[in-house]
């Protein structure tokens, strides 16, 4: 209900500047959160979107942003349904939330949903109506993954929806609702090798990431004993020997990333794994 509001409001706006009415008092006439963890509590505690907005101190396209957007009326109604925060790329938080969902430069623009699923990523700005356009087409997408979310039975789910969805939570990043769905990728009658390998692979990230280190390591291990592709093998072996460095265990890492090389002296991936295992500081014996 929440997302069809959301698009008819942004279908009903216009967007010319509302001269003539009130002074614009804050972008959008919003009530802006002052920093980006009261700007995610309140968002949690409304059900409302977070929309956060990526500024830098030398970002001349943010000023045009800024007067582009703030006065039309199209932006006051897309944040009707958003708890709207700034964040600067050159905050050590606005950097590292930057560098997680690939935000190369301001202004840029992401928006997640009230269970914390990404839902846009607009980096950069162009015009307004690109702006727009952008804005609609992914909450478009994604108010149909949510639907689709909430209506499924996960338990009666064919193998490959089971792992379509499952992906798209955990590259949205829900672990936790994409987990059972993985699973059932996995153990769906009918589903394919490449179905289950691929579940498997997303499975181990999905719960290294919800602190399941237990779990992340029994599906890697898994994966490489039954997976006949032997470049998603070597990948599930790269990923089984960072699995240690969620444990503080980087001598355990070490000797894996050691044994790859060992064991794969032609893949493709061993000047990454080589970088990683050198990366891993002092105190650990080298070769």
């Amino acid at each position: 209900m929440r997302g069809a509001v959301f698009t008819l409001l942004l279908g009903l706006a216009c967007s010319f500047p509302a001269f003539g009415q009130d002074p614009v008092h804050s972008p959008g006439n919003a009530d802006w959160a002052p920093n980006l963890e009261e700007a995610r509590q309140r968002a949690a505690a409304q059900k409302k979107f977070l929309f956060v907005e990526f500024g830098s101190r030398d970002c001349r396209e943010c000023i045009r942003m800024d007067n582009s957007l703030y006065r039309a009326f199209d932006f006051e109604a897309l944040l009707v349904p958003m708890v709207p925060v700034k964040v600067s790329l050159d905050s050590e938080e606005g950097e590292a939330l930057a560098r997680k969902h690939g935000i190369r430069q301001a202004p840029a623009v992401i928006v997640k949903s009230p269970e914390g699923r990404l839902v846009v990523v607009s980096d950069g700005f162009s015009n307004p109506q690109d702006f727009y356009s952008h804005i609609r087409k992914e909450m478009d997408t994604y108010n149909a993954l949510a639907r689709k979310v909430e209506t499924q039975d996960v338990a009666k789910l064919p193998a490959a929806e089971a792992l379509d969805t499952g992906r798209e939570l955990y590259q949205r990043g829900d672990p936790g609702s994409a987990i059972p769905r993985l699973r059932r990728a996995i153990a769906a009658p009918g589903g394919k090798p490449s179905e289950r390998d691929e579940a498997r692979e997303i499975l181990a990230a999905a719960e290294l990431d919800s602190g399941d280190v237990k779990s992340s390591r029994q599906t890697i291990n898994r994966l490489i004993e039954t997976t006949k592709d032997s470049d998603r093998r070597e990948r599930a072996e790269i990923f089984r020997a960072q699995i240690p460095l969620a444990e503080n265990k980087p001598e355990e890492a070490y000797a894996l990333f050691q044994k790859f090389e060992k064991d794969h002296p032609d893949s493709k991936y061993v000047a990454q794994v080589r970088a990683i295992r050198e990366r891993l500081g002092p105190g650990i014996p080298k070769p």
